[in-house]
């Protein structure tokens, strides 16, 4: 999962769909809660003051997972030899990852690799006391889970409103790289809606604040104390460049988490790739679009009569330059809502028009499966 990118995590490894799947919205902390808000940041202190305020609400998430190992080919070797056959043994493996109380019922939001296949959670909080935490939801998509503790009243951080976020402007990441907790970098917003190739779903957040393994699922917070996204990767090969989820993403996705432990998705039934360099003697008359490689059988497309070879150039008033912005526009649209495609055939350019279907679970791009497909 790299793609000369590093997952920032240690594990072993909106806008809402619709009127009939948004459920109640997230991030809107109870009476109960205690949610950090953070004044105006004068002076040299600033960052110390803001720190201070929101680390009760920043965990560190250690894990456990087991699995069996696959016998070594010199203990195959063996069986040649020995009458003993071998004997799988099963390999204990711990991670160490970051996260953020969002509900004060002891709702936590992480990366989803920093969780995945994790037999044991257990959530440190800034004070030294530990929790163990379960898994409710996790959306293998997008790098997103929701980890739930037995505590209540805890204080709670904020999600910014998307539109707020400003390249150039100061983020501070909280976390625990290389498992040292409560570790606080900062920095400027690089970039907004990143395409770093690691996953087709998400338009990056990219920052200089350092990051590094462990910092996975921290939030990455604005000098109000808000949270702006959820630390990812780092770049392999490069110093000062690391990525977050950004927030809306985080508000398209934690509320279907939280309600199914799950996300549904539209679906097109197509996989797409980019326009080829090389387009001579071919019908290309645009240098837009995306190229559909594959129509899934019985899907929305299919039963439109989209074909491969098309070239889809608009998505309703979208026009089309990545495969990735296809991913993400169609992540926006509502199940069973009509599209508009317009669509150039061997030169020749076609209007479709049609209904979303939800995504089957088996088509769902994980966090190893960087496809552009929907």
């Amino acid at each position: 999962m790299t793609v000369g990118l590093g997952v920032a995590g240690g594990a072993a490894g909106s806008h809402w769909f619709g009127p009939n799947s948004a459920p109640t919205p997230i991030g809107v902390a109870p009476a109960a809660a205690r949610e950090i808000r953070v004044p105006a940041l004068p002076g040299s202190d600033g960052v110390a003051d803001l720190v201070e305020a929101v680390k009760v609400a920043v965990v560190n998430i250690d894990t456990v997972s087991h699995r069996r190992v696959v016998p070594s080919q010199i203990d195959l070797f063996r069986q040649f030899f020995d009458d003993r056959m071998p004997v799988p043994q099963e390999r204990e493996e711990k991670g160490v990852g970051s996260g953020f109380v969002l509900e004060a019922d002891g709702l936590i939001v992480t990366n989803y690799h920093v969780v995945r296949n994790a037999d044991k959670l257990t959530v440190t909080f800034s004070d030294g006391k530990k929790l163990a935490g379960k898994v409710v939801g996790q959306d293998p998509g997008t790098d997103l889970a929701l980890v739930r503790v037995g505590a209540k009243g805890l204080p709670t951080l904020k999600l910014a409103e998307p539109s707020s976020l400003r390249v150039g402007q100061y983020v501070v990441a909280v976390g625990s790289p290389l498992g040292l907790s409560q570790t606080v970098t900062s920095g400027i917003l690089s970039a907004i809606n990143r395409d770093i190739g690691l996953n087709a779903r998400v338009g990056f957040l990219q920052t200089d604040a350092p990051i590094n393994p462990g910092n996975s699922g921290g939030p990455l917070l604005n000098l109000r104390g808000e949270v702006i996204g959820v630390n990812t990767a780092v770049a392999a090969r490069g110093q000062g460049i690391g990525f977050a989820i950004p927030v809306d993403t985080l508000k398209m996705v934690l509320p279907q988490l939280e309600a199914r432990g799950k996300v549904e998705r539209p679906w097109l039934g197509v996989a797409v790739a980019p326009l080829p360099d090389d387009r001579s003697g071919m019908f290309y008359p645009t240098q837009y679009g995306v190229l559909v490689g594959r129509v899934e059988p019985n899907s929305p497309s299919a039963r439109a009569g989209l074909r491969s070879g098309d070239i889809i150039l608009m998505l309703n008033d979208t026009k089309l330059n990545t495969p990735a912005e296809l991913v993400r526009t169609v992540s926006k649209i509502a199940i069973g809502q009509t599209v508009k495609l317009v669509v150039s055939r061997q030169g020749q350019e076609r209007t479709f028009e049609f209904k979303l279907d939800r995504m089957p679970e088996k088509m769902v791009i994980g966090d190893d499966d960087n496809r552009a497909e929907d």
